[in-house]
């Protein structure tokens, strides 16, 4: 086939998730913590098999990002003090760089918005429910996935895509709509949904902006109050991220967060963004290390 055509949309979804991306132990770590029969034991059995996995998540839960009063030695300690869906979210996190098949200055500026999305959606989410920001972040880190599989498998129409945006200032997906005929969330969506991820995951993935939202979808999210605030906080950070210039060649400080509906689920106003987005810039900074 001419690897200058982008994939049809089933083919590549089945390809991706045939390929299955996600490392064996991670979804292993997402089945576990879906079951509700599964002990602290076995999750901890599971991933002292891997111990780079096991480096990573100690990393982790002893950084700024949790700010734990005491150190953790052990996952079982970590599982115990943080809890099952902690333990999914740094699973995920230590293993989402190998998503990307190359690593270039694409694949870099994608995986440094992906991170910085995944902390932005935890800081956004310090006043909600622990759930809230447990869920942003995995979601956070995974709202781009989409991309990850398009460059992975269609690498020369997924660059055209990226000259529409950077070169013509075109919004990622009316570029990949122009090019691919479909766009990253759609694609994430079918994808994670095929690797078994949670039903919310999933659905932060498919439209990981409330704005974007149909109002038949927004209906049935606005009903969820964890799903809604961690798809606020998704929104807010991605948008976070393009003021920060966190993931993209320059900063622009005019991008209109105020005017997204996650900021206003949120309460964010002119006032008391600044602070927020200082506190998240220097976590940025300081704990995006140990995610690489």
């Amino acid at each position: 086939m001419d690897d200058t055509q982008p994939l049809p949309f089933d083919v590549l979804v089945k390809k991706a998730g045939d390929l299955e991306m996600m490392p064996q132990v991670a979804r292993k770590v997402i089945e576990l913590v879906a079951d509700q029969n599964s002990t602290a034991a076995q999750l901890a059995s599971l991933l002292e098999k891997d111990a780079n996995i096991t480096t990573r998540i100690l990393k982790i839960a002893n950084s700024a990002f949790y700010g734990l009063r005491r150190e953790i030695k052990t996952v079982q300690q970590a599982i115990v003090i943080l809890g099952f869906k902690s333990l999914r979210s740094m699973v995920v996190a230590s293993s989402s760089k190998a998503l990307h098949k190359r690593f270039g200055i694409t694949e870099q500026l994608m995986w440094d918005h992906s991170i910085g999305t995944a902390i932005g959606g935890k800081v956004f989410a310090e006043k909600s429910p622990s759930a809230v920001g447990e869920l942003a972040f995995v979601g956070g880190l995974l709202h781009n996935v989409g991309k990850s599989v398009m460059n992975n498998e269609c690498p020369k129409p997924f660059m055209e895509v990226m000259k529409k945006v950077y070169n013509e200032g075109i919004q990622p997906i009316d570029a990949e709509n122009q090019v691919f005929k479909y766009s990253h969330p759609a694609v994430g969506f079918k994808v994670t949904e095929k690797w078994g991820l949670p039903s919310e995951l999933s659905a932060i993935i498919k439209s990981y902006t409330l704005t974007r939202l149909t109002p038949e979808e927004r209906e049935a999210i606005m009903k969820e109050q964890v799903l809604k605030l961690a798809m606020a906080c998704v929104e807010v950070a991605a948008d976070a991220c393009r003021i920060l210039g966190i993931g993209y060649r320059d900063k622009k400080p005019d991008t209109p967060i105020l005017n997204l509906e996650g900021a206003k689920l949120l309460g964010l106003t002119k006032e008391n963004l600044p602070e927020i987005l200082k506190k998240f810039e220097d976590l940025y900074k300081k704990e995006r290390q140990i995610f690489n």
